[in-house]
Order: structure tokens, then C-alpha cells, then sequence
């Protein structure tokens, strides 16, 4: 029996073995592995490649389902990497693998990983045991009279687990998933035209597990549609998800055909969010239907080409900025439209009537830093209004909105310029000393009557502060009532504090005082 090493080691190995852990995990068994011979040993004749088979068990010795064992020979990352599931009976098989050492990592959700290796094939077979505790999830599918449902397709799914685990229905009724950690555990069950609303399942560690679990089915909603870009052009083989609202971590998902369309379900009557993903295209209006008036729905889901920005940036003597951060925030909320361009954009009229807050974005910031030769490119934006920012410790930062991105924009910024500057701190107060509060400030360049002031206003204690590039300024405030005695000089090279920047205000002329 090996025993477990749940330890950094073990989450590097997982994020190493990320790259060939992709998709293919739902096969049962793994590709063969590279098979050579022994450098080392030009005169041996190459060995036969063997199988390795093995069980995967909890700290109880029970099997542990649908785990995942992955395989590599050690000390040597850059070789294929083999890779399998166990079965029901928690057994694998990993086929063909080159006579050697092999390093084992073995995970399961909610349970832990192990780390360990194997001599291949003097070791034999392997008993890999995971440090938890697997538990039974057992439960019932019933008809809306109560009656058990025989063959009904129950699905689990969990943010813990990289893919959902499937049970059906026996005479009685009854279905039992073996093998779950500690988590979250969603279920759905489907038969025929027929789905339950989804039930949730808490483990916890140390905690008995809940009571059995029963789903009732009732008459299910079909989900049907057509995906399109934003031109109305089919998209064949994009990914349509329906999920609950709130999300219960178990979407019913599928994918469109060759003309766009497809069809889901059934689902029980609730509120849903239709999605659709199509590699870095963006979804325009993500419908949120309330389902269950009818036994079918239909809708349109259209996708938007992703938008590009791209630009350098540089400092005052037009050197490049390596590494600097920049960024393109969209604008969500209010009722901002997608810019037109007549004729380029067939379609772009119809996509500037959705407003910008009900966008469905990736992330509502995307950002990338800038290479030697400080340029930069931000690819996969929304449609829409957005900002783009940059950021230096050193530098004043530098905003620019809004960008109106339409459908497969590819904006050019330019050359960027960031300028060095200082913060000014500053207080307000009146003849009595007193500070004000809500005072408008402004800060203007000497000799740069075009350049537009900055302003701000003060707090609560009449401070203020503001960033601004390094020269010569004027510094005046006021309110409704209230004036600047004179026009405060400073010129600004460094940081300047409240002390040094004193501003008092008079009342105007034709006010009255406050007593």
C-alpha cells in the first residue's frame, strides 16, 4: 500500500501536467506512452512496453470512481505523458507503458491529491490510496405521483470535480454515486421529455452524510435556437449552456450544428440564463427567460467578433516603456450604445440597440503589459464603450474614453505618452480658519492657457489632493459664497504637502457672511 503526500510538490506536478490534461480526460485510458530504447544501454535489447493496472482506494480501502491517474517516467517531464480514469470498481489501466521508474499523481475532487512512483512492471500492480474519505450519495426519482421511475439518467455535478458523474435509475427507483469528497454536490435527473428541478448536496468533512436524496420529475421545457455572429451568419459548433439563475453548478450544455441551431434539454420550469461561447467571439444579450408557460422555447443567440487594441507607450523624451500595464475596462451599466460605421458593418445598427449593461462579457478588464519596444495589443474586447487605462508607479496615469468598439474593430492608439508628476496636498479654509468643505480647487499650467485645468474639491477637514505633471502653476479656490483672496503660486517638482499649500477664502462680493 503506498501511502499519500498531499504537498506543494504535488500542486507543481498538477500545474506542470496542465498542458496534456486537456479534453482527453474523458477516455478511459491513455494514449500509449513513448516507447525507445535505453540510451544508456545500446547493447540491451529494448524491453516490451507492458500495462499497468491498478486500483485507486480512500484511507478505508473502499474504490474511489472516476479518479484520475496520470503517468510520466521520472526525471523525464519532456516524454509523452499517459493518462486514465478509474472505473466503477475504482480499477485503471495504463496501456503500454515503456519499462522503467514512473512517477503517479492521482486526484479525485474533494479528497486530496497523491504523488508517488512506480517500477515498471517489477512493482506489479498498484494500490494508490488517497488521504479522505470517500462517500455514497444515494437517492430516488419519483413521477409526479410519487410512483419510482426506472432508467431515469441522474447527473452530478460539482465546481469540485473536472467532470460530472452519471447514475440511472433501478426498478425501484433508486440510484447510488460512490467515491465524492468533501464539497458541493449538484443533481438533476432527466427521462424521456421529463427533468427534475435541481437538488444541492453538501459534504463536509467529519459531518454524516445527508439523507437520501429524491428528485421528482415533471413535464420538462426544450430549449431550441440558432447561434449567429454579429453579420447573421451561422456559427456551427458553438457551445450553448443553459443555466439556472442563481447558478447551481450543473448547466445543461450542448452544441449547435451545422446551420447554427440547436436544442436542449428538457429542463424543469424555473429561471434560466441562455449562453452561448464560440472561441473569443462575445455574446450580445444573454436572455434570461422565466421557462415553464410552455414545452418549448426559442431563441436567437447572437455573437459578436472580439475587438483589438493596440497602441505604444512612451515617456516625455519619446523613449519606449517596457513593461508597463495597460488596460481596456468596459463601461457596464447605463445605456451606452455600440458605435456605428455605416457600410462596414452590416449588422452594427442592430447591435447599438442592445445596451452596453447587458452585455454578456469574459471579464470586465482585460489587460497585457507593454514589450521592449513598449507596444502593446489587448485582443478579445467587447463591443461597446470602454476605457482604456494605463498605470506606472512613477508616472502620472493616463486614461482615455470612451473607445467605441464595434464587432472586429482593430483600434490603434498611437504612441501613449506618460508624464512624471507629483501629488499636491492642499487645505482650504475661511477668514475664521475654519476649513471648507466641498471647495472647488483648480490647478492650472503657467503659460499654458490651452491646456484645460485640473480640478478637484475638498473634504470633510477642507484637505485636497491631486496628482499633477511637474511646472508652474496657479492654484485658486471658491464655492457659491466663497472666493480665493489672491492667486496662489507654486511651482511643483516634487511631492507637495498640506502645509505648504494654504488657500483662504473670503466671501464675495455683494454675499452675506454666515454668522
Amino acid at each position: 500500500m503506498l501511502s499519500a503526500s498531499a504537498h506543494s510538490k504535488s500542486l507543481l506536478a498538477v500545474a506542470g501536467l496542465a498542458f496534456f490534461v486537456g479534453s482527453g480526460c474523458k477516455a478511459r485510458s491513455a494514449t500509449p506512452a513513448t516507447v525507445g530504447s535505453n540510451p544508456a544501454d545500446s547493447s540491451a535489447a529494448p524491453r516490451a512496453p507492458v500495462d499497468m493496472t491498478g486500483i485507486v482506494v480512500d484511507r478505508r480501502g473502499a474504490p474511489l470512481a472516476d479518479a484520475l491517474v496520470i503517468a510520466w517516467p521520472k526525471d523525464k517531464r519532456g516524454e509523452a505523458v499517459a493518462q486514465a480514469r478509474t472505473d466503477e470498481d475504482g480499477r485503471f489501466l495504463l496501456p503500454l507503458l515503456r519499462p522503467d521508474r514512473w512517477m503517479l499523481l492521482v486526484e479525485t475532487g474533494g479528497l486530496g491529491t497523491l504523488e508517488t512512483e512506480r517500477q515498471v512492471p517489477e512493482d506489479g500492480p498498484a494500490r494508490l490510496m488517497l488521504d479522505g474519505e470517500g462517500r455514497s450519495l444515494t437517492g430516488t426519482v419519483v413521477d409526479t405521483a410519487s410512483r419510482p421511475v426506472f432508467g431515469a439518467e441522474v447527473t452530478l455535478g460539482s465546481p469540485g470535480l473536472r467532470w460530472r458523474r452519471v447514475a440511472r435509475t433501478d426498478a425501484n427507483g433508486i440510484f447510488a454515486i460512490r467515491g465524492l469528497g468533501a464539497g458541493r454536490f449538484t443533481l438533476r435527473a432527466e427521462r424521456a421529455d421529463h427533468a427534475s428541478v435541481p437538488a444541492v448536496v453538501t459534504f463536509d468533512e467529519g459531518i454524516t452524510p445527508p439523507a437520501h436524496v429524491r428528485l421528482e420529475l415533471r413535464p420538462g421545457v426544450g430549449i431550441e435556437g440558432r447561434v449567429v455572429d454579429d453579420t447573421g451568419q451561422p456559427l456551427p459548433g458553438a457551445t450553448v449552456d443553459v443555466m439556472s439563475v442563481p447558478s447551481d453548478d450543473l448547466p445543461v450544455s450542448g452544441q449547435a450544428g451545422r446551420d447554427g441551431r440547436f436544442r436542449l434539454g428538457p429542463v424543469a420550469p424555473a429561471r434560466y440564463q441562455i449562453l452561448a461561447r464560440f472561441g473569443d467571439y462575445v455574446l450580445l444579450d444573454a436572455p434570461e427567460p422565466q421557462i415553464g408557460a410552455r414545452t418549448k422555447e426559442s431563441f436567437e443567440l447572437r455573437m459578436a467578433r472580439p475587438a483589438r487594441v493596440s497602441g505604444r507607450v512612451l515617456d516625455e523624451s519619446g523613449w519606449p516603456m517596457a513593461g508597463v500595464q495597460v488596460s481596456v475596462i468596459s463601461l457596464i451599466g447605463g445605456r451606452d450604445d455600440l458605435v456605428v460605421i455605416p457600410g462596414a458593418l452590416p449588422l452594427a445598427a442592430e447591435a447599438a440597440e442592445l445596451p452596453i449593461g447587458r452585455l454578456l462579457r469574459p471579464g470586465g478588464i482585460r489587460s497585457c503589459p507593454t514589450d521592449k519596444s513598449g507596444k502593446f495589443a489587448i485582443t478579445g474586447l467587447s463591443p461597446g464603450r470602454a476605457r482604456l487605462e494605463i498605470q506606472h508607479p512613477d508616472k502620472l496615469p493616463l486614461r482615455r474614453e470612451p473607445l467605441l468598439l464595434v464587432p472586429g474593430d482593430a483600434r490603434e492608439e498611437g504612441d501613449l505618452t506618460l508624464v512624471t508628476g507629483a501629488t499636491l496636498a492642499g487645505r482650504v479654509i475661511d477668514e475664521e480658519e475654519r476649513p471648507v468643505e466641498g471647495a472647488w480647487v483648480e490647478a492650472r499650467l503657467v503659460d499654458r492657457q490651452a491646456r484645460p485645468a485640473l480640478r478637484t474639491t475638498t473634504d470633510g477637514k477642507g484637505e485636497f489632493f491631486i496628482r499633477l505633471p511637474l511646472g508652474d502653476y496657479t492654484i485658486k479656490a471658491e464655492t457659491h459664497s466663497l472666493v480665493s483672496l489672491g492667486t496662489t503660486s507654486l511651482r511643483i517638482r516634487s511631492d507637495v504637502s498640506s502645509d505648504s499649500c494654504l488657500i483662504r477664502l473670503a466671501p464675495r462680493v455683494g454675499t452675506t457672511p454666515k454668522l
